[in-house]
C-alpha cells in the first residue's frame, strides 16, 4: 500500500488478490469458472465475487429464523453460534447491535409505533438510534428490562453470569425482575444485579465495550451500516462520498484491524478507492 502527495491510497490489487487466490484454494473455497476484472488483467475468482472479502473470510457461524407474530408481522430470531467472534447488525430503525458468541436476539422484522422491543439472551453491546416517542426496550432471561430513547450500552445476560449493564453514552433505564424497581444508569456507570437486587457503582472496566469490535462479523450488510458500525465504536470519520455505494453488500470478518486497514479491505472488496484528507477516510468509486 502507498500514499501519494494527495493522500490517496494506492493498493497494490495484483498483488492482494494473488494473497487472497492463494488462501481460497488452500481451504479448497475455488471453482473453476472465473469472471474478469474491469481492467481485463486478471481474473477473480467467482466464488470470491460471493464471499467479498479480502484475506478475512467471514467464519461466523449464525442463524436467521423468521416466524409468524402476527398477521402484519414477522418475528425475526438471530442467533451467533461462534464463540469468538460478534455478530453486528443494524435494525430496521437504524439501531446497531454487536451480539456476542452464543447470544441470541428475537425482534419483529418492523417495530411497532409507540415501542421497539426485542429479547435477549447472552451479551450484546446496543447503540441506539434516538426517539423519543419510540423508546427502546430490551428483555433478558432474567426477566429484567431495559429500556432507552437513545444511547451506547453494554449487556451481560450469560448464564451463569450475573446481570450486568454499563453505560458508555446516554442514560438507561433498568426495572428489576419484579418490575417495580427502576434504576437509572448513565454514562460511565454500570448496574449489577446482586442477591439484595440491582446495585449501581461507576464503571471499573471500560474493556467491556473495546471486547465487542475484536472481533467483527458482518454479513450481506449494507456498506452504510458497516461504516456507521465502524465509525461508532472507533470514533473514526470514515465517509463515502458517493450515496450510490450505500446499499452495496458485503461479507467480511475484521479481527483486531485498524480503521485504515478495514477501509482497505472493503475498498478491495468491492473494488473502490480509499483517499485520506486530513483526519477523514473517504471511500469512492475510481475516477475514470
Amino acid at each position: 500500500m502507498k500514499q501519494n502527495e494527495e493522500n490517496i491510497i494506492n493498493i497494490d490489487v495484483d498483488k492482494a488478490w494473488n494473497v487472497v487466490y492463494s488462501r481460497l484454494e488452500d481451504d479448497q473455497l475455488l471453482i473453476e469458472e472465473t469472471v474478469f476484472s474491469s481492467t481485463q488483467k486478471r481474473k477473480i475468482p467467482l466464488k470470491w465475487m460471493t464471499i467479498a472479502a479480502a484475506a478475512v473470510l467471514a467464519g461466523l457461524i449464525f442463524s436467521i429464523f423468521y416466524f409468524p407474530q402476527n398477521k402484519d408481522n414477522l418475528l425475526v430470531f438471530m442467533q451467533n453460534k461462534d464463540d469468538s467472534g460478534t455478530l453486528v447488525k443494524t435494525l430496521e430503525d437504524g439501531s446497531t447491535i454487536y451480539l456476542a458468541g452464543n447470544a441470541s436476539i428475537s425482534y419483529p422484522a418492523v417495530f411497532a409505533k409507540n415501542e421497539r422491543k426485542i429479547e435477549l439472551s447472552g451479551d450484546a453491546l446496543f447503540c441506539v438510534t434516538k426517539d423519543e416517542k419510540c423508546p427502546f426496550i430490551i428483555e433478558t432471561d432474567e426477566n429484567i428490562k431495559i429500556e432507552v430513547v437513545g444511547t451506547i450500552f453494554a449487556v451481560q445476560s450469560s448464564p451463569g453470569k450475573p446481570f450486568e449493564l454499563s453505560v458508555k453514552q446516554g442514560r438507561v433505564n433498568v426495572y428489576s425482575n419484579d418490575n417495580q424497581t427502576v434504576v437509572s444508569v448513565d454514562a460511565g456507570e454500570t448496574v449489577q444485579m446482586k442477591s439484595n437486587g440491582l446495585s449501581k457503582f461507576v464503571t471499573a472496566n471500560f474493556g467491556v465495550f473495546n471486547s465487542f469490535t475484536e472481533k467483527m462479523c458482518f454479513k450481506d450488510e449494507k456498506l452504510n451500516n458497516i461504516i456507521h458500525a465502524i465509525n461508532t465504536m472507533y470514533g473514526f470519520p470514515t465517509v463515502i462520498s458517493d450515496d450510490s455505494l450505500y446499499n452495496r453488500s458485503l461479507t467480511v470478518t475484521f479481527e483486531n484491524e485498524s480503521v485504515e486497514n478495514m477501509t482497505e479491505l472493503i475498498c478491495i472488496a468491492l473494488n473502490l478507492q480509499q483517499v485520506n484528507k486530513q483526519d477523514s477516510i473517504f471511500i469512492r468509486p475510481f475516477i475514470k
